[in-house]
């Protein structure tokens, strides 16, 4: 059996593929950041706890309870169509990475905090849960 020798058309063919791989990648990053982002959910022990609006002129703190009898705070600030959570005490979250996540913008991006069950993540939901610009669905 003859031993195949890449040859320089090849590399050729690898790169380009390459690259366009890379071009896409960077267009799919790019269109989801250019969506707005109009709420973001809170969710404690995977029940919704609020949705918040999320409109770019509005700058509040919002705090909600947490724990297993609701004892203990978390407070989450909205500046700018972005959020982040404040940091916790080091006993209820020793590491503290869900405010080490900092601020939040894009859609595939959420803050987590795993010891108190605490999740943070984008919709497009309106507040009473209907999707706007929707001309029908199909099943």
């Amino acid at each position: 059996m003859p031993k195949l020798k890449i040859k320089f058309a090849d590399y050729i063919i690898a790169g380009t593929l390459l690259v366009w791989g890379l071009v896409g990648f960077w267009f799919n990053l790019q269109e989801v950041s250019a969506v707005e982002h109009k709420y973001a959910v809170i969710y404690v022990q995977n029940r919704q706890v609020v949705e918040l609006s999320l409109i770019s002129d509005d700058h509040f703190s919002y705090s909600f309870q947490f724990g297993d009898e609701n004892e203990h705070t978390a407070v989450v600030e909205i500046q700018e169509g972005r959020i982040r959570m404040l940091p916790l005490d080091e006993e209820l979250c020793p590491q503290g990475i869900c405010a080490h996540t900092g601020w939040i913008v894009y859609s595939y991006e959420s803050i987590v905090c795993l010891p108190n069950q605490i999740m943070v993540v984008f919709t497009e939901n309106t507040l009473d849960g209907n999707k706007e610009d929707i001309d029908g669905i199909t099943y």
